[in-house]
């Protein structure tokens, strides 16, 4: 019982400890103007809204169902665009 015990109070620290030492990712400044970001395409099928930020895709450049959906900031197709940089500050952080 005792093994068990200690066992489990190393299996706990070391979790305490793999959980701090986990740094926060570093973002480039326009991956954060985006609410959704993709790589090939977005599809939306209803009335769906994306708030607080752009729509982008990159390098792709398939937008559909907005409208009806709409979008709280702008649209970015192509990898030449906006979208295109924040795809490779993205690519970069991971």
């Amino acid at each position: 019982m005792k093994k068990l015990i200690l066992l489990l109070f190393v299996c706990v620290t070391f979790n305490a400890y793999l959980q701090a030492a986990q740094l926060p990712v570093a973002m480039g400044p326009n991956v954060s103007g985006f609410s959704v970001l993709a790589g090939a395409g977005v599809t939306n099928t209803g009335y769906s809204t994306v708030n607080n930020g752009n729509l982008g895709v990159s390098p792709g450049s398939a937008v559909t169902g907005f409208p009806p959906g709409s979008v709280s900031g702008a649209i970015y197709t192509g990898a030449g665009s906006l979208a295109g940089t924040a795809q490779g500050e993205l690519t970069t952080a991971i």
